[in-house]
């Protein structure tokens, strides 16, 4: 009697861990993050965790023992792996139904009895964003610089940050004008960081480089088989990478036309085609792009879309050129000093009253780039603590492709503020009366812009032929 109800309650007892050990991998499998289902041939659901359940919209409870092909209203893509025992990892699925619209990455594993029959399958999937983001930290896909970053005290710049600071807290597309090597990559970074998307990627693209026959394919993607190099399994865009973040536009001016007509298109219905498909695919994305060439005349000599220069222009900011911003030149030379000191490790500290000048004085046609570039070159080549004219070395201003050659003539001599109020009248029309372009041409600030109008009565509004 003893003995036998000794090995009852090591029955018990043993039974009582059992279920235990059950309910804490069912508890286990309930809570990853990752939907699981383990099909029997015919897809009936053996099991389902939570995630799945949720995803698929469908119940736990009535679920169980029912085909799962009776449980959905889209064809399941694991049956076949039952008739041919092939199971596949990591494979993208897109599920559109009229219940569901689901992005998923994949996977089937087929369990095989001792005689290669398949006897059941486990199917994991996870949404797709979730792989995007684990995959945008891992590559780096995310903005390094902030406000804090950007060097500068002068009032064009302080107005330029102030503005953007306003851009970034909401989710308006943004149009960052300015001349090549002003920092406007700097100032898209910063408005992601300071907006409520800082924890999306960031996609930088420059529209400049992407070969002409891969435009649409790098932009929007391409569906399976769609050209020849293509890779079998499709490939996601650059804008379904950045889909909960923020795409940069950079030199968007270059983008051809029909490339244009479909940037509209997701602009407008917030989803992208691939090439060679026929689904729309949603995206959540905030566009800021960058251009050093004026749009507005572009659109005039249709070269670019007028419908997308409004829907990428809702705020636009200029970022001023390094020549009106003087006084942050010092600043500036001395930032790029210490860290090339520090990279190529020298002990370079100080620039010459004679160098400091110079940099002053100089035009600075490639803006802070070139500065960066000339301050890499002196630490490079000084041989002493202090940046001297030798170690600087800055190239000599030559005429600008735009500007034109002054012509002498015999006709008498105008005087000073007659070709003033003829340059800035001219330089007003020319741009349709936008008085911040008229100023880029000019090279002088927008206020002095508009206190030279006001100064020569020159009139900002359009005549009726030019309407």
């Amino acid at each position: 009697m003893e003995a036998t109800l000794t090995t009852t309650l090591e029955l018990l007892l043993d039974g009582q861990h059992q279920a235990r050990l059950v309910e804490e991998q069912q508890a286990i499998v309930d809570h990853i993050a990752d939907g699981l289902l383990v099909l029997e041939p015919g897809t009936v659901v053996r099991h389902i965790n939570r995630t799945a359940a949720r995803l698929l919209h469908i119940s736990p409870e009535s679920a169980i023992g029912r085909p799962l092909s009776s449980l959905v209203d889209f064809q399941t893509v694991v049956e076949p792996v039952f008739d041919s025992g092939n199971g596949y990892i990591d494979r993208e699925l897109i599920i559109t139904s009229p219940s569901l619209h689901l992005h998923l990455v994949d996977t089937a594993i087929p369990i095989k009895d001792e005689t290669g029959k398949v006897v059941s399958v486990v199917n994991t999937f996870r949404e797709i964003q979730r792989v995007r983001t684990l995959a945008q930290h891992i590559s780096g896909s995310h903005a390094r610089y902030r406000f804090e970053d950007i060097i500068g005290q002068s009032p064009a710049l302080a107005g330029a940050v102030l503005s953007a600071r306003k851009a970034a807290r909401g989710a308006t597309n943004v149009l960052l004008s300015g001349e090549s090597g002003v920092g406007k990559e700097m100032f898209a970074q910063a408005i992601h960081n300071a907006s409520p998307r800082h924890e999306g990627a960031f996609i930088a693209i420059n529209c400049a480089a992407l070969p002409r026959d891969l435009i649409e394919s790098e932009l929007f993607g391409y569906a399976s088989g769609s050209f020849t190099g293509a890779r079998r399994e499709g490939r996601p865009g650059k804008f379904e990478a950045a889909s909960g973040g923020t795409i940069f536009l950079d030199e968007i001016s270059e983008l051809p036309i029909d490339v244009q007509a479909k940037l509209l298109r997701v602009l407008q219905e917030r989803e992208v085609v691939r090439v060679g498909d026929t689904r729309g695919i949603p995206v959540d994305v905030r566009i800021v792009s960058a251009s050093n060439q004026n749009l507005q005349h572009m659109v005039l000599n249709r070269a670019f879309r007028e419908d997308l220069y409004y829907r990428c222009n809702v705020i636009e900011i200029e970022i001023p050129p390094l020549r009106n911003r003087q006084i942050d030149i010092p600043l500036l030379a001395y930032h790029f000093l210490a860290k090339y000191s520090s990279l190529l490790n020298k002990s370079v500290y100080g620039i010459s009253a004679q160098a400091m000048a110079s940099l002053q004085t100089y035009s600075w046609p490639g803006n802070i780039r070139e500065l960066e570039n000339s301050m890499e070159r002196a630490v490079n080549l000084c041989d002493h603590q202090e940046v001297d004219v030798t170690a600087l070395s800055l190239f000599t201003p030559s005429v600008s492709v735009d500007e034109t050659p002054i012509q002498l003539t015999d006709s008498p001599p105008i005087s000073l503020e007659a070709a003033e109020r003829a340059a800035i009248e001219t330089a007003v029309r020319y741009t349709g009366f936008n008085l911040t372009q008229a100023a880029k041409i000019l090279g002088i600030s927008k206020p002095s812009v508009y206190a030279k109008v006001k100064k020569y009565g020159i009139s900002l509004e359009r005549r009726r032929s030019q309407a």
